[in-house]
């Protein structure tokens, strides 16, 4: 029986977002390396989202917290453009047993195939956390073992190398009912194969198909708070904060209620350090953008885009690179105020140019992705 077991040639490299730095790794090990920028694009999950008073499906411990704002619009599942652009199926399997997960875990690592896992980080010991949070969402990837020193080997984002994880915390976190279901790990793990034929479209196409779906999360949204009616709603919805966080603060509860400087600092959270690489995921994206660019294969390679395609590209980029500054000064402004006058921060912020920030948003990231949306597949 063996007893302990590290995937042969299986790297870590440090990451931004746990998502797509996991989606890297198991591409460079399958012989597809490149920048976590390129795969975050290639996956086309970038949008917005914007929760108002969303007490009852927060993840957040502090239930009364009355915002929640992200950058993406879906997550790894079977489908992921990526992997199909690059012709890899993606399997995903989940287990009710947390025993039973570790052991199929077990099985494929033993098989040299490294695998992607769903975990609440907050049983993951390299955080050092306060004992109540909890988020279900996490990802890391899974290298190795050693049953003798009940050690699991997972590579993480910001942590160099592989992390060293007691084999009953990981089965803890993975099996996790923390929070609302839908933020459960459920032991879910997903594997990858490459097509035993290696055919895939075409990188230039398939960036082509790649740009216009997050095209789609923001100019065509199918819910009023995502895309750009859920940035106008984002935006809009500023101009009432300070009396709606002073509601937040007198309102009688038994319950732990959210702090103004706990809230922004939250906000900035959600735009610049959880895992976005800043301006809410738009620096990635700037990055991808930039990247294809000067990419060989769109340059040369089969289906090789013309100027004007280039030159579309190259007049979106700067509406984007406005959006993410003006998503890094909201961010700044709303942690310096937190920072400096703590729970009194709402009195020192002018909401209503900080809402007149949020249109000039919307005016760029609807003008960037109308330039990109002229770009045929």
């Amino acid at each position: 029986m063996i007893q302990k077991k590290m995937v042969t040639d299986f790297l870590h490299r440090i990451s931004y977002h746990c998502e797509s730095s996991a989606l890297r790794d198991l591409f460079e090990f399958y012989d597809f390396p490149m920048s976590e920028a390129m795969i975050f694009g290639l996956d086309a999950t970038m949008g917005f989202g914007f929760f108002d008073t969303t007490n009852k499906v927060s993840f957040i411990l502090e239930s009364e917290i009355p915002f929640f704002l992200g950058g993406k619009q879906g997550s790894i599942e079977p489908n992921s453009l990526a992997c199909r652009l690059l012709g890899i199926t993606l399997r995903k399997q989940s287990f009710t047993s947390a025993d039973k997960g570790w052991e199929e875990s077990k099985k494929l690592i033993n098989q040299d195939i490294p695998l992607i896992l769903r975990i609440d980080m907050g049983y993951l010991p390299y955080y050092e956390f306060q004992d109540d949070y909890h988020f279900g969402g996490h990802t890391i990837t899974l290298a190795g073992y050693d049953d003798e020193k009940d050690i699991a080997y997972v590579g993480d984002t910001i942590y160099e190398d592989f992390q060293k994880v007691p084999i009953e915390t990981l089965k803890k976190g993975r099996n996790s009912t923390y929070g609302p279901s839908f933020m459960h790990p459920k032991n879910v793990q997903y594997s990858m194969q490459r097509r035993p034929d290696g055919k895939h479209p075409p990188l230039a196409a398939g960036v082509k198909l790649a740009i216009q779906k997050v095209v789609n999360n923001i100019l065509r949204p199918s819910m009023s708070n995502i895309g750009l009616k859920g940035l106008k709603g984002f935006a809009n919805s500023i101009k009432g904060w300070g009396e709606k966080i002073n509601g937040l603060i007198v309102k009688p509860s038994n319950e732990k209620t959210a702090s103004p400087e706990l809230i922004f600092d939250l906000i900035y959270g959600n735009i610049e350090t959880w895992g976005t690489g800043g301006a809410i995921f738009r620096n990635l994206y700037i990055e991808f953008l930039e990247e294809i660019q000067k990419h060989p294969e769109l340059n040369t390679g089969p289906r090789a885009w013309n100027n004007d395609e280039f030159k579309l590209l190259e007049e979106a980029i700067p509406f984007i690179k406005e959006s993410a500054l003006n998503w890094t000064l909201i961010a700044e402004i709303l942690k310096s105020a937190a920072d400096e006058y703590k729970n009194d921060c709402i009195n020192h912020v002018n909401f209503q140019e900080l809402s007149e920030i949020a249109f000039k948003i919307v005016f760029s990231e609807e003008a960037g992705f109308k330039k990109l949306s002229k770009l045929k597949i």
